[in-house]
């Protein structure tokens, strides 16, 4: 198979690199060898073909739900021993970025020889999430049940799920805004474009096929009488209350938690440098040990200090 011009052009400044130096014809014997290369660039096509190890990232469920697909390259230093050595987010979609790096950092790769030597390799590496190879996988379960579904849909009815999605997808995606707008070309249509992108994976939510998930993740967890219990109860003016303050009392109780957390935490870290002396010293944990305290016992007799401060109490009179 021959190579493309632009494998070649991929090939050519590691080629040219490992030939040597051209040397004068009066050049003696005993000149040093040129240094050879202890790092080449290669494609991500010639990378992938020495790949030996490969672990499958996970589909973020968030980017599944809202049927987010593509592709996230990286650039990667490949180690002599084939393993990945470093890694850089070249493009891809936010929600995908983290999970290509969490899997792509534990691949390996078989050493790259040249002149019988291995080196490192500098190369990209795509990764590509497809829905439908997610879906293609996952074998079919058994037919839902016409009255669990039927007795699920009410819920959802009566627990305003589309609404409450609605609602707590804003705060989900809104913390995402930075990292939209920071991925995107500094135009003034910038903020617009976000609101747009946002509206759109909210509108995802409102869908049938969504909801049929949704349904099918209920029926996983309880059953016909579980439905019928929990829907009685949101039924009654207490559960449409509870339904309604939820998220805002989940939130309460989380910043709650934070709260003891944050007045809390200076103290447990104390705590844990003296119970763990190899702790002490660490930069990012116990950064200062505490320094012993000096004796508050007053100074001898006729010293500088109590001379001092009897000049000073003296002067006061």
């Amino acid at each position: 198979m021959k190579l493309s011009w632009a494998m070649l052009v991929l090939l050519i400044p590691g080629i040219a690199r490992a030939l040597p130096a051209p040397q004068d014809a009066g050049a003696g014997q005993s000149e040093a060898p040129a240094k050879r290369p202890m790092r080449i660039k290669i494609g991500g096509n010639v990378a992938t073909a020495n790949l030996i190890t490969r672990v499958t990232p996970e589909y973020p469920p968030l980017a599944r739900e809202t049927r987010i697909q593509g592709t996230v390259r990286l650039h990667a230093i490949i180690g002599k021993d084939g393993s990945v050595l470093q890694l850089e987010v070249i493009s891809g979609h936010p929600l995908l970025v983290q999970s290509a790096l969490d899997a792509v950092k534990k691949w390996m790769y078989k050493p790259t020889l040249l002149n019988g030597e291995p080196v490192e390799v500098d190369t990209t590496i795509d990764v590509i999430y497809a829905l439908n190879q997610d879906a293609s996988a996952a074998p079919a379960g058994p037919p839902l049940d016409a009255q669990l579904k039927a007795d699920i849909l009410h819920l959802l009815e009566v627990t305003h799920f589309k609404d409450k999605t609605t609602e707590s997808g804003q705060k989900i995606f809104e913390p995402m805004r930075p990292v939209l707008l920071s991925s995107l070309p500094n135009t003034p249509s910038r903020e617009k474009i976000v609101d747009a992108y946002i509206a759109k994976l909210l509108a995802l939510l409102q869908t049938d096929e969504f909801t049929e998930q949704i349904v099918t993740i209920y029926a996983k967890y309880f059953s016909d009488e579980d439905v019928k219990a929990v829907t009685q109860f949101y039924a009654t003016p207490a559960g449409q209350h509870f339904n309604e303050v939820m998220g805002d009392f989940m939130g309460d109780m989380s910043r709650a938690g934070q709260h003891v957390a944050m007045e809390n935490i200076p103290d447990i870290i104390k705590q844990l440098c003296k119970e763990y002396p190899e702790l002490q010293n660490t930069p990012n944990f116990c950064p200062d040990v505490e320094p012993e305290k000096k004796s508050e016992a007053l100074p001898a007799p006729g010293s500088p200090r109590q001379a001092g401060e009897g000049i000073r109490a003296g002067s006061g009179n």
